[in-house]
């Protein structure tokens, strides 16, 4: 049709906002250059002395070297092929964290003094 009637994709049902499946090569060197930058804030406040649950838990992590391709770009999910989706799927996954390989650890005790567990 014609005018203001015009059919368009949203009123003849289909997607109109498309995700690609792979990440492009610039999203995968800004993920990792954020990767990088959390792993030197870690790294700067251990070095300082600061004392924190959440510090020392973020301690034990990987950092981005260290992680796989697997473990940088993709992530569980209960309703996705395989149980995993890539990353960039994720709502707001440039702002949020993602799960990275933890060792493994007792919560219910707060963390000793450097070097004790």
């Amino acid at each position: 049709m014609f005018g203001a009637f015009k059919s368009t994709l949203v009123t003849l049902g289909g997607l109109v906002w498309k995700r690609r499946f792979r990440l492009t090569d610039t999203q995968k060197y800004r993920h990792r250059k954020r990767l990088r930058a959390v792993d030197d804030v870690v790294d700067t406040l251990v070095a300082s002395g600061v004392q924190l649950r959440a510090l020392e838990l973020a301690r034990r992590a990987p950092k981005e070297a260290q992680m796989t391709p697997l473990e940088k770009y993709w992530v569980e999910s209960k309703r996705f092929r395989n149980g995993i989706k890539p990353i960039h799927w994720v709502p707001h996954w440039t702002k949020v964290p993602h799960g990275r390989r933890w060792e493994p650890t007792n919560l219910h005790h707060p963390a000793g003094p450097a070097g004790k567990s």
